[in-house]
């Protein structure tokens, strides 16, 4: 899934209008996962110059990167961080890892070669799933289709929940940016 979508769909299935104050945590949760892979990504494209086709297809999968993206991941990690969170009646820390755990889960049925290990660091064991959000080899039309529909859906939700102008445009412009990405993606195959 890419990581605007798990932003949104977090905030729908996480997000309640009455405790807006745990908004930025179940945002950090969404995004967080991902940041080490655009981090990598920056590091590949302006520091060491590498093609797109070389980052994806080589680099990814031979980085020093990937046990930091797993740890990022990993179900356990942020199971044991919801637990102290919730022992410790943290309200931000339960949302933050509640997002952290929803983020992993949404990636687990949309990804294949590119696949974590989301049980890191007990086991390295990936599920390699049938289906991919990107790669046409693995369904990746159908892929797209189920994400952008289900960002869709979450938009919907929260353009219901937050009527304000600030959150609509918000809302808009990230549900406007996956429809465009999806369309230029597509059109240039």
């Amino acid at each position: 899934m890419n990581t605007p979508g798990h932003a949104v769909v977090n905030l729908a299935l996480l997000g309640r209008k009455d405790r807006p104050e745990l908004v930025p945590a179940i945002l950090a949760g969404a995004i967080l996962p991902d940041l080490a892979i655009v981090a990598f990504y920056l590091w590949q494209r302006f520091v060491e110059h590498l093609p797109e086709r070389t980052i994806w297809q080589v680099a990814y999968f031979q980085s020093a990167w990937q046990p930091v993206i797993d740890l990022l991941h990993s179900l356990p990690l942020a199971a044991l961080g919801y637990a102290a969170a919730r022992l410790l009646a943290s309200a931000q820390g339960g949302a933050f890892f509640a997002s952290l755990l929803l983020h992993s889960l949404a990636d687990l049925p949309l990804h294949h070669e590119d696949a974590h290990r989301h049980l890191f660091p007990l086991s390295d064991w990936r599920f390699a799933s049938p289906l991919s959000y990107w790669d046409p080899r693995h369904y990746g039309g159908v892929g797209a289709a189920a994400e952008l529909l289900l960002v869709a859906i979450a938009s919907a939700v929260l353009w219901r929940r937050h009527p304000g102008p600030g959150s609509r445009t918000a809302v808009a412009a990230v549900l406007g940016l996956y429809v465009v990405g999806y369309v230029a993606l597509y059109l240039a195959r």
